[in-house]
Parts: structure tokens; C-alpha cells; sequence
């Protein structure tokens, strides 16, 4: 063969290989742009009995905001919520409309909100599930009419039938709490008291995660676990029944920062504020509060304000441009200790309207 030839071949080898190396996601939209820090590594592959993409050109869109509660965690999602449509025209081109149950638990309040929208014909809904079986035929029902179902803060999606689940894996936040751990306290035998909360997904998901990490360091011993109901009132109760027990617990983890801030509660009554570590979850304004003072040792930040950015900015390229979306728009969870606590952008904890020109 010549040495032409021979060029000639390397040649068309190295163009074929250049073509099978081509990664499968290099003629997909760049989603970054879109939605940033959005983890891909995270996506699923669609059902394709989700609604497909859609233009609608009336205004303002009417788009239905339902959380499980109107708790601090949501009040931040909708802070986020209402920050992007403002960047969107405002109420002109997107109308809000926001209805929080009772509790927490309080599915059939939420079948009848969807149920309402449905009939009224909203043009996209974003909903937070605790009982995703109950709602399931009412989000099918919305599909069917022509509205894309949105969820968020919905660690189990198993249904066939939503656009995208929008928020961050619940494992990720368990899995930043015991990373956490591990990096302070290293190889040092640790007692660990946890507060978990209601019995479902939301725990059962933030414990998968943190497991994940703990059970590769024995040396952190779990020496008493309970629910605690995701409020404060039971999350001080427990810690008080817990310690009385376990008066040798040195790190408290709560699954949630209202059940961390009624264990800090029960601690500085015993005295034991700042020497018992607490460890939350959310990065609420108290818990933040607390780091700076000494009596919380370290949150996790699970992007509350994003996600409601991203709940918008998911209706806006869905719904008034048309475009797919990617099935899961998570980011990252971010944990924040003594370290790092005074970088946090405080305005993250409120709605702060855009200045008009």
C-alpha cells in the first residue's frame, strides 16, 4: 500500500471515529442557557404521554401554582415564582393563581383545586405531590384537555403523564448532610440523633441519600431515629425524648430545618445549644440566623427560589415558545456552615419586584 493510501485510510478512520465518538446529546438544545446549573446527568427519558410542546399566543397565560402547603420552603418557591414572571412582562403576560391546602396531607384539597383548573381551562399547572397515586387521575385528565402538568418538590414521579419534574433529587440534599458530617468530624467516633419527618417520599428519599455516605463510615453511630412530623412543636418533643434516652447524642440531624429549630429548642433548655451539633435542612432564614450565631452548625440549600425561576422559566419555553423541555430540571443542593454562611444572598428568602424603567 502507499504511503498515500495509508494517509488516505488514517484519514477516513479518523473522521469515522470522530463521527461514533459524537456524544448522543450534541444536536440537544443547551439547556444550560435556559435553565442554569442544571444537572443532565439527572434526566430520564420521556413517555410520550406527556403533552408535546405547544405556542399558545393569547395573554395573559393563566398558570396555577399548587404547593402541598404554604410553608416557608414554598413561600420562597413562589418568591422565585413571581421574580421571574415580573422579568416576563408581569401580570400581562402571565396571570398567577395560587392555592396552598390546609396541610401538608391534605390531598383532597389539591384534587379539587386541580380539579377546578381543569374545568376552567388553565394553560399550564405546577403542582407539588405527597400523594402522587390520588392525583394521578387528575393530571391525566389535565394532559388530556391540552394543559401541561409541571411538578416540583416531588421526589417520587412515577406517573406517565407530567412535562417535567422540576426542583433537585431529595437524595442529593441526604447525601450533602452526611458528606457533610464526614468532612467536619473525619475518622472521630460520632453519636447521631435523627429527625425525620412524616412517613413518605420526602423522608424515605433524604434518607436513601444520606445513607448512601454514612454507611461507609462506621464511625458515625445512629443511636436514635424518629419521626418528627416536619414542625417544630414535634421536633422539640422528640429531641426531648430523644436526649432523655441518648443524653450522649453530639450531632442532631433534621430532615427539615422546622423540626432542627424545635430540637434547638429542647437543647438550650438542657443547656446544650452550640455543644450539641445540629445539622438541618433547607436553609431557612432562622436556620440561617442560627449558623451566625453559633447554634446551628451547618443547613443544606436545596435552591428554593430556583426552582420557582425554573417553574416559569419551564412554562415559558413549554407553553409561549413551543420548545421540549428535558424531563427532570434539577440543580445541585448547596450546604452551607460557619465556613460560608455569610456568603448566602439574603434576598434569596424574599419576593424582590423588579425595578421598572
Amino acid at each position: 500500500m502507499t504511503k498515500y493510501k495509508c494517509t488516505l485510510l488514517g484519514a477516513a478512520v479518523a473522521v469515522a471515529t470522530l463521527i461514533t465518538l459524537q456524544p448522543a446529546w450534541a444536536g440537544q438544545p443547551d439547556y444550560n442557557a435556559v435553565f442554569p446549573g442544571i444537572l443532565m446527568d439527572k434526566d430520564i427519558k420521556t413517555t410520550g404521554q406527556e403533552m408535546k410542546p405547544v405556542q399558545k399566543d393569547n395573554r395573559p397565560l393563566k398558570v396555577g401554582f399548587l404547593p402541598t402547603a404554604m410553608d416557608t420552603y414554598y413561600q420562597r418557591v413562589l418568591a422565585g415564582v413571581k421574580e421571574e414572571i415580573d422579568k416576563r412582562g408581569g401580570e400581562e403576560a402571565i396571570e398567577l393563581l395560587v392555592q396552598a391546602p390546609s396541610s401538608q396531607s391534605a390531598t383532597d384539597d389539591q384534587i379539587r383545586t386541580m380539579e377546578a383548573w381543569i374545568n376552567d381551562g388553565v394553560d399550564a399547572i405546577a403542582v407539588a405531590l405527597y400523594n402522587e397515586g390520588a392525583l394521578l387521575p387528575s393530571i391525566r385528565r389535565a394532559t388530556e384537555a391540552g394543559i401541561p402538568i409541571f411538578l416540583f418538590n416531588s421526589p417520587v414521579a412515577d406517573n406517565p403523564y407530567y412535562v417535567s419534574d422540576i426542583g433537585y433529587d431529595q437524595s442529593d440534599g441526604g447525601r450533602a448532610q452526611a458528606q457533610w458530617l464526614v468532612d467536619t468530624y473525619g475518622d472521630k467516633e460520632v453519636n447521631v440523633g435523627i429527625l425525620e419527618g412524616l412517613p413518605g417520599p420526602h423522608t424515605s428519599q433524604r434518607m436513601k441519600g444520606f445513607n448512601e455516605i454514612i454507611s461507609k463510615h462506621p464511625n458515625f453511630k445512629i443511636v436514635a431515629q424518629q419521626p418528627a412530623g416536619w414542625v417544630r412543636a414535634q421536633g422539640l418533643t422528640v429531641t426531648e425524648n430523644m436526649f432523655t434516652a441518648h443524653p450522649d447524642i453530639e450531632v442532631l440531624v433534621a430532615l427539615y430545618d422546622e423540626m432542627a429549630l424545635g430540637g434547638l429548642q429542647a437543647l438550650k433548655a438542657k443547656s446544650l445549644n452550640g455543644k450539641v451539633a445540629i445539622v438541618g435542612y433547607e436553609n431557612m432564614k432562622e436556620a440561617n440566623d442560627a449558623i451566625l450565631t453559633g447554634d446551628f452548625a451547618a443547613t443544606v440549600d436545596t435552591g428554593a427560589k430556583e426552582v420557582g425561576r425554573n417553574i416559569v422559566r419551564a412554562v415559558d419555553e413549554f407553553v409561549m415558545k413551543g420548545k421540549p423541555l428535558p424531563k427532570k430540571i434539577f440543580v445541585a443542593p448547596k450546604t452551607y456552615d460557619a465556613k460560608n454562611i455569610k456568603s448566602f444572598n439574603q434576598d434569596d428568602y424574599v419576593y424582590v419586584p423588579q425595578q421598572k424603567m
